[in-house]
């Protein structure tokens, strides 16, 4: 998946960058390993915790 592949229908935390964008994790309690896999459709980069599919993220894919 592109780093700058569009993933929308997150949740505002998800959005920022500040929480998995496929299980929700805080990145701000929690931490785990995450990697970038889009950006959101504020601009902002997006991550999903390590071994997590970016296609589950119950977001959608543009």
């Amino acid at each position: 998946m592109s780093r700058d592949t569009l993933i929308t229908g997150l949740t505002p935390v998800q959005a920022d960058g500040l929480a998995c964008a496929t299980c929700g994790a805080d990145y701000m309690r929690v931490p785990v390993p995450h990697v970038p896999v889009g950006r959101s459709v504020t601009g902002s980069q997006v991550f999903a915790c390590v071994g997590r599919l970016a296609g589950a993220a119950g977001g959608v894919l543009r």
